[in-house]
């Protein structure tokens, strides 16, 4: 499934992003791009930090495309400010009621609630410690609570992650899992069994959030700008993650060789401790674990590299009132990002992960 935490940028994009460094970045106002510029040196100047750079794309993804590495002279970017209406977690309280922790897999019932499954550990998209359950935890309860339709639902913790697709989801025992990326599936012949199954038997919802995942190594390491240049490496990834976006750009074994993690942020550590060279980790996990552990000077972030990753809610596809609730979440999710409650709500998670790793 997936994980999050920090970064630097290598010398030579320091000093590219030195070229803009003159043009000042105002919060609550629009920026035009400078030669130079990369979000994360955006996001220096206008909060102090480099952490906070896939909030700016998260305001500007439709501008800004697949690619947040990858912005263009000119490009219009609204740059948001941290400390806007960050009141949303008291409406909310109601509805988060609904959240339960249990270790019994539930039997399947005709008249029921939708049943939701998210899991913990996986901060700040889902984890128990976390406000509302984490970022995506709240989001499923926010387009729930807000669906035309006015359906009742029920959110479950089930911390086996393995468990969730198959056979809790496949077998209707639940309805929706969340925080789940689709493979390309035109690409079948290219992708490994675990992304064969997505295709094979999951539909997947509207984009719940889109994360930005980086390729980390040593900041002794050569720039790179091409995924081609990674191959011959020992790229890291978390144990249950995907390895569609190494599939989708043709970095697959034996070209490379996988390096599994207990978790993402763990990749951060194989890098240091010379178990991988390379970690494909979400910027988020990455930032908080290279905070944790004082290494901003010992790892660099390949920015040209970066590249979204759409995280979305699952039902199988033998599900019988599959169109029914796939519809349900979509009509939420759409009207919470119309409402821009989606938005406020991805602003407060994002700020509070940010400030407890600084």
């Amino acid at each position: 499934m997936r994980f999050m935490r920090s970064l630097l940028l290598t010398s030579g994009l320091c000093v590219t992003a030195a070229a803009a460094s003159a043009q000042a970045v105002t919060c609550g106002q629009d920026y035009i791009v400078q030669p130079g510029d990369y979000l994360s040196s955006i996001a220096q100047r206008a909060y102090g930090s480099t952490g906070s750079f896939n909030l700016i794309y998260s305001a500007n993804a439709e501008a800004i495309g697949p690619n947040p590495g990858l912005i263009n002279v000119g490009d219009r970017l609204f740059v948001p400010c941290l400390d806007g209406d960050l009141g949303q977690s008291a409406a909310n309280a109601a509805a988060i009621r609904n959240v339960q922790t249990t270790e019994r897999l539930p039997a399947p019932a005709e008249d029921r609630p939708i049943r939701v499954l998210t899991a913990t550990g996986w901060a700040p998209f889902m984890d128990e410690d976390q406000e509302q359950g984490g970022l995506l935890t709240e989001i499923i309860n926010l387009a729930l609570e807000n669906a035309d339709s006015n359906p009742e639902y029920q959110i479950d913790f089930i911390n086996d992650d393995g468990a969730h697709l198959n056979p809790l989801i496949v077998d209707h025992a639940y309805d929706i899992s969340i925080g789940w990326s689709q493979p390309n599936c035109e690409i079948m012949d290219k992708l490994e069994d675990e992304s064969q199954f997505r295709c094979n038997n999951l539909d997947f919802s509207d984009p719940m959030y889109e994360e930005v995942l980086g390729y980390y190594s040593l900041a002794s390491d050569p720039v790179f700008a091409d995924h081609a240049e990674l191959k011959g490496q020992r790229i890291c990834r978390a144990e249950a993650f995907t390895l569609a976006p190494l599939e989708g750009v043709d970095l697959v074994e034996p070209a490379i060789s996988i390096v599994r993690a207990p978790t993402a942020a763990d990749c951060v550590n194989f890098i240091l401790e010379d178990k991988a060279d390379v970690a494909l980790v979400a910027v988020d996990v990455a930032d908080g674990r290279i905070a944790e552990l004082g290494a901003a000077s010992q790892v660099q972030m390949h920015e040209a590299l970066t590249f979204v990753d759409v995280l979305h809610a699952v039902i199988a596809k033998t599900h019988p009132q599959n169109e029914e609730i796939l519809a349900t979440v979509n009509n939420g999710l759409s009207n919470i990002k119309d409402s821009g409650l989606w938005f406020a709500t991805v602003r407060r998670h994002m700020t509070a992960f940010r400030a407890l790793n600084q």
